[in-house]
């Protein structure tokens, strides 16, 4: 693995921070709007924050790697659990954490013949790009043949079931700088959630599958 500066700037960060979505809070009850607002004042604390965390090569506090899950329901009179969908929310400085991480060092260091084909999880991908490259291949393909049979798979659950191994196998093969390694690793062992209903919280319970709010690494883990 690679040494780096591992430096974050508040020029860095103040983009971040003003351009968060009116998303939730997570366990630290710190609202996206507080950051939006005060972009400019908070930009210098949260990057000196950030390249601490990173230069140490761990998660800057325990609670970051905790997700509040509220079940939603999809149907308007649910019966079973399977009518609920879990949303999984971490504090936004966590979120913030991953988002500079994962643009700055993983994704740049993911080879590019891994990800040319996948429309998911890419700044330039879309469903309307997938459907795009999907046709003109199946148009293609209608030229020289009869008909043409097409195979769509749909993976249940694919947040919940990756494998931390796994997927720490993978990012060990990209020769991310050792203290970018070790964040991630930290990131991954020792997270916990809770599941929140009403104000109502239940026990804390560990995770040790799948990943949270981490679209990149879950796509490279998929390869």
């Amino acid at each position: 693995m690679s040494n780096t500066n591992t430096e974050i700037h508040s020029y860095e960060i103040e983009p971040v921070l003003r351009k968060l979505k009116n998303t939730a809070p997570g366990c630290d009850n710190l609202p996206a709007w507080l950051f939006k607002k005060c972009s400019v004042e908070l930009a210098d604390v949260v990057a000196k924050l950030l390249s601490k965390s990173y230069a140490v090569g761990k998660v800057y506090a325990n609670y970051w790697k905790l997700a509040v899950v509220t079940p939603v329901p999809k149907i308007a009179k649910p019966t079973s659990f399977s009518d609920f969908r879990p949303i999984l929310v971490t504090p936004i400085l966590s979120r913030v954490a991953e988002k500079i991480l994962v643009n700055k060092w993983v994704f740049p260091a993911i080879p590019t013949n891994a990800i040319r084909d996948q429309f998911a999880f890419r700044t330039t991908g879309s469903t309307t790009c997938a459907l795009v490259n999907l046709l003109h291949h199946v148009g293609c393909m209608l030229e020289t043949n009869n008909y043409v049979r097409c195979l769509t798979i749909d993976f249940s659950k694919a947040f919940d079931v990756v494998n931390h191994s796994v997927l720490l196998r993978k990012v060990s093969a990209l020769g991310l700088p050792g203290s970018v390694h070790n964040w991630i690793v930290s990131f991954l062992i020792g997270r916990r959630q809770i599941c929140a209903v009403n104000g109502v919280c239940s026990p804390v319970l560990p995770i040790s599958r799948g990943i949270i709010q981490w679209a990149y690494l879950l796509h490279y883990s998929k390869k």
